[in-house]
């Protein structure tokens, strides 16, 4: 018995391929084959070719002329230029609190410091409410996310980073806070080649 395809064929296309994304599903450089995706999704391969299209629009995958699409792999230096970009979303976010800095603080005492500095990062660019600059960090974050899994595996493991940069939060130190992000970002910057490999 077949199933009929859903309402929105190019939605449940776009979805399932996100799913996969995250769950690591694909490798670094590996081909997708569409016609393969799309019986493993039980779409046909129009919606699922249209979501490929739509995520090389955005840059999580690469489409290579006359060969497809890919998978991308990030080099050093590609790497290095979205760290750049998400320190200054950083940078951004944390002078845009025309609220005051209470949603700030709020938002940084709310992150468990085990779960990492990207989680500070995403409540300090979410509790902006720029929607613009959120939805401009998620690409960066969907892009980075092999070398963010990678990178977690040499932060230290009782959280002391996080636990810092919480506490100069809460005593309103903006200021030691950025230099806090830029010693933090020379570091994960010397480490891109190791990323580049941990995260084939």
């Amino acid at each position: 018995m077949q199933t009929s395809e859903p309402r929105d064929p190019y939605g449940a296309a776009l979805g399932a391929l996100k799913r996969f994304a995250e769950a690591g599903r694909f490798v670094p450089g590996e081909p997708i084959v569409v016609t393969e995706l799309a019986a493993e999704v039980g779409l046909s391969a129009t919606p699922v070719r249209e979501a490929l299209a739509c995520l090389a629009g955005q840059g999580l995958i690469e489409r290579r002329r006359g060969r497809g699409y890919f998978y991308p792999s990030l080099s050093p230096a590609e790497i290095i230029d979205l760290f750049e970009l998400q320190l200054a979303y950083l940078h951004a976010a944390l002078t845009l609190y025309p609220r005051g800095l209470t949603p700030l603080r709020k938002a940084a005492v709310a992150v468990d410091p085990l779960d990492g500095v990207q989680a500070l990062f995403d409540a300090i660019i979410n509790q902006s409410t720029n929607a613009a600059l959120v939805l401009a960090h998620q690409r960066v974050v969907d892009r980075l996310k092999a070398v963010l899994k990678a990178e977690r595996i040499h932060e230290e493991t009782d959280g002391t980073t996080v636990r810092t940069m919480v506490e100069v939060i809460v005593d309103g130190r903006i200021p030691a806070l950025l230099g806090l992000l830029e010693s933090y970002h020379e570091r994960r910057c010397s480490r891109t080649t190791i990323l580049v490999i941990e995260a084939a």
